[in-house]
């Protein structure tokens, strides 16, 4: 039986690996590890089938520092994994740039976190997969879905979690949004801190984070490919604001389930979706760390109650839709009045910081219930 990569067996006999799992799990990311974890707990064989050599995602772009909002003991408890650091980390210190104006906030307000994402010893991603072989979770790496040939071949109540990858989402005909922009990442000492950058060099935001002796920093935009012009800029920014040098900047596309308000789905047949498929990632800011892994646990709840996790599932996006449309609203202003309203809205946020907080819960899937 092939064990490592595809192209060193017949496909005949990856499928003979899938047909031996009682529950396989496609994508080893936050939701997909998190869904091995509580699907091997309750019982089943559970086999993850991962594209990559190993967990921790696209080598090209990871390790990386996210920096999100999550309630790492309560979400702990949902998904029944310890989250603490060097895995999640708390982030106190949080800065803003709006158009040249800066702002500064404690990051304690909204529970800001730094997760460590990748394969490193420090990374969640590693941190899951330790605790899903504990449960006797099995791996096959190097297995790709490509198609809907490769769907069907999958048993049912499967789990898809594959992330920003556009593969599955084109097999299952799921809308998306496409994005695009450039990573970087530099050695970096000290406590975690994180930053987010609004103004004309993109439609959408940069921001810096750091934990566990790396910074990391992402330049993005969902309605075009990113300027070179303006990201050499924004470097140089760096550097002088936060001293770390940024020197490698890789180019970055991925896609998310955020194109209608109708996107979310949990389930496609009689597979269930989990994480960035099934649209776990905000619309505004596309944060999707807490929504993934809460994601992981229904996903795993579907396998034997799809009521139950259905009903979750519709708890944990019931603010979606309101979100998506503010999005949307903002989308289509001008650089003018997209000024004003932001400047507006942090003014307020620094005043009284129980708005932005306030904000936040409803904004980031599942931070209310969990």
């Amino acid at each position: 039986m092939c064990m490592t990569y595809p192209d060193r067996c017949t496909y005949r006999e990856w499928i003979g690996v899938i047909a031996l799992a009682e529950i396989a799990i496609v994508g080893a990311g936050l939701a997909g590890l998190a869904a091995a974890i509580n699907c091997a707990r309750a019982g089943h064989k559970v086999t993850v089938l991962e594209k990559y050599k190993k967990v921790g995602g696209n080598p090209d772009s990871h390790p990386s520092v996210d920096s999100t909002p999550m309630y790492p003991e309560r979400l702990g408890r949902f998904i029944g994994v310890e989250l603490k650091p060097p895995h999640v980390t708390p982030t106190r210190i949080l800065d803003f740039d709006v158009f040249g104006k800066r702002y500064a906030m404690d990051g304690g307000i909204i529970s800001l976190q730094a997760v460590e994402r990748g394969s490193r010893s420090t990374s969640i991603e590693n941190h899951l997969y330790e605790a899903a072989k504990s449960e006797g979770a099995k791996f096959e790496f190097g297995w790709e879905l490509r198609s809907q040939a490769d769907v069907a071949e999958l048993p049912p109540n499967s789990i898809i979690a594959t992330g920003l990858h556009p593969e599955a989402f084109l097999a299952l005909n799921i809308p998306f949004r496409q994005t695009y922009g450039y990573t970087s990442l530099t050695r970096y000492e000290g406590e975690p801190k994180a930053a987010a950058y609004f103004g004309d060099h993109t439609r959408d935001y940069c921001y810096f984070a750091n934990a566990n002796g790396l910074a990391y920093a992402i330049f993005f935009d969902r309605s075009k490919p990113a300027g070179r012009d303006a990201l050499e800029r924004w470097s140089l920014q760096l550097a002088e604001e936060k001293g770390a040098e940024f020197a490698n900047w890789i180019p970055l596309e991925g896609v998310v389930a955020v194109k209608s308000w109708d996107n979310p789905r949990l389930f496609m047949g009689d597979k269930i979706l989990a994480g960035t498929l099934a649209s776990m990632n905000d619309p505004i800011f596309l944060f999707g760390v807490h929504a993934s892994l809460a994601s992981g646990r229904i996903a795993a709840i579907a396998v034997d109650d799809k009521a139950e996790a259905y009903r979750l599932f519709k708890d944990i996006l019931s603010f979606y839709k309101a979100a998506w449309c503010m999005e949307r609203l903002t989308g289509i202003m001008p650089t003018s009045l997209r000024r004003r309203a932001l400047r507006l809205f942090f003014d307020i946020a620094i005043r009284k910081p129980q708005v932005y907080g306030k904000m936040t819960l409803y904004q980031i899937p599942g931070m209310r219930w969990i």
